[in-house]
């Protein structure tokens, strides 16, 4: 079984009730977050950073099911997954 899959499912369950932030100036842009999310929660921005990478961005925060796979992966622990307030409910 692969682990980063290409393909990307809608989003269900408890799909926008979490708080995604990435730190964008940390982020070396090595894609993990963006492959391994089953939901398309992650994009490339287009300028660099001030360590000169592409850093990756929440493009679609109202597509997370609060799987914390990418905060698992994240090599250089740049990205935060926590239940919005009043979310859960």
């Amino acid at each position: 079984m692969a682990l980063f899959k290409t393909e990307k499912k809608a989003p269900r369950g408890p799909a926008g009730k979490w708080d995604v932030v990435v730190s964008e100036e940390m982020c070396k842009a090595c894609g993990f977050c963006l492959h391994i999310c089953p939901t398309d929660v992650f994009g490339w921005r287009k300028v660099t950073n001030r360590l000169g990478w592409f850093p990756i961005y929440t493009a679609h925060e109202e597509h997370c099911v609060g799987c914390m796979l990418c905060y698992q992966i994240c090599p250089d622990f740049c990205i935060d997954v926590a239940p919005r307030a009043g979310g859960m409910n």
